[in-house]
């Protein structure tokens, strides 16, 4: 298996129907040692030999019991260091087991007198001219792929590829760098539906998670250590995704209740301290030791945003403080304790899907809404890249 997103892993995978079946066989089938296996290799850098000859069956379950792992935080080191370990080991496959159609990228070959002489000519002189003969089959164009799909990927610099009746042709190297695009792309995707079944994992899961967990803070402690804790803190206004921007300026009468109480409410107090909720039974008492993060750094915010509210929610309905407490897991309430957590649900924020189908006026997505199942996930994952973008400064 070169390619766990590609045609031959899609055949595997058919054979167990849907994907939930799949990820409830695995840990009947595969121990967490073995799962392990794909990332602790990384501390000594050399992948082992049995690793990368697994047949396909076992080296699909050991991949997708690592994203199922994920599911349980989404976005942090430990999500870096699955893809890092992976993406080392496929690149490895495909070096000695190259076939362009077993890859997970919408690339053709290039036929025999597809592109002008004239411009094979020009090319040659331009790309390998002085490469001795065994190197220019690296930088022949051997395969193509359609424009509308390369920007797909990312790329936005079409002038290193020669490009010709809509298509952008490609050398291997090229073709190397959009397939790690497109697993990247596809790695992370799967993640974010994971994140949405993690209730309904088997326990095993969540024992992996917390397994890759220690390797990755051994294996980036210098990272750890420079950036700080990974978990609650302060919530980073302008990493929010456009649904909650929407919330917090405000609604009309039929919007605002759904804006405020229920998506703004879940999203902020999740976000604030517990943004890696690993079960639906969470309660605040589970996340903070007191309710002064609720009370001076969410409350305030949720009450500015029902004020902006046209008219203003909490002067038009009073009692919808309680109903923020009741939505929080205190029950109905305007004077709650921390003992009272867990007096009714704490609602975990609302899907993307669900959403839009309740307040279509929030739903406005940008470019980073694709693949994203939730807001809170959208939050992470920019939280995610910030955090790795100020580690290395």
């Amino acid at each position: 298996m070169i390619d766990p997103f590609g045609k031959r892993a899609r055949e595997v995978l058919d054979e167990f129907e849907s994907m939930n079946n799949f990820l409830r066989i695995i840990p009947s089938y595969m121990s967490i040692d073995a799962a392990l296996e794909r990332v602790k290799w990384i501390k000594e850098g050399r992948i082992p030999e049995y690793v990368i000859n697994l047949d396909d069956l076992r080296d699909l379950m050991g991949f997708y019991a690592l994203l199922g792992a994920l599911a349980f935080s989404p976005y942090g080191l430990e999500m870096e260091l699955v893809k890092k370990a992976n993406l080392e080991i496929y690149r490895k496959k495909i070096s000695k087991e190259f076939d362009v159609e077993e890859l997970a990228l919408p690339v053709d070959k290039v036929e025999r007198g597809e592109i002008p002489r004239e411009d094979e000519v020009i090319l040659e002189k331009l790309l390998y001219e002085a490469l001795p003969e065994e190197e220019k089959r690296k930088f022949a164009l051997r395969y193509k792929i359609h424009l509308k799909n390369l920007l797909s990927l990312g790329s936005k610099d079409l002038n290193e590829y020669y490009i010709r009746q809509g298509y952008a042709y490609l050398t291997e190297h090229q073709l190397e760098e959009l397939w790690e695009s497109a697993f990247e792309r596809n790695f992370e995707r799967a993640v974010n539906i994971f994140y949405e079944l993690r209730e309904e994992l088997p326990s095993y899961y969540l024992e992996l998670y917390n397994r890759i967990s220690e390797i990755a803070r051994e294996h980036f402690k210098e990272r750890l250590e420079k950036m700080g804790s990974a978990s609650a803190q302060p919530l980073r206004f302008d990493l929010f995704p456009p649904c909650i921007r929407l919330a917090l300026a405000g609604g009309g009468s039929g919007l605002r209740n759904y804006a405020i109480t229920v998506l703004l409410t879940s999203f902020l107090s999740y976000a604030r301290i517990c943004p890696n909720s690993q079960g639906k039974n969470v309660r605040v008492k589970d996340c903070i030791k007191d309710l002064s993060v609720l009370e001076k750094e969410i409350l305030p915010v949720i009450i500015e945003a029902g004020n902006r509210c046209k008219p203003p929610l909490f002067e038009d309905q009073p009692n919808e403080i309680k109903n923020i407490w009741y939505h929080l897991g205190f029950g109905y309430t305007l004077t709650p304790t921390l003992e009272d957590s867990g007096n009714s649900t704490w609602y975990f924020p609302p899907n993307c899907s669900k959403i839009k189908a309740n307040a279509p006026e929030l739903c406005k997505p940008d470019k980073d809404c694709r693949y994203i199942k939730n807001p809170l996930t959208y939050y992470l994952r920019k939280l995610y890249f910030a955090r790795r973008r100020e580690g290395n400064e």
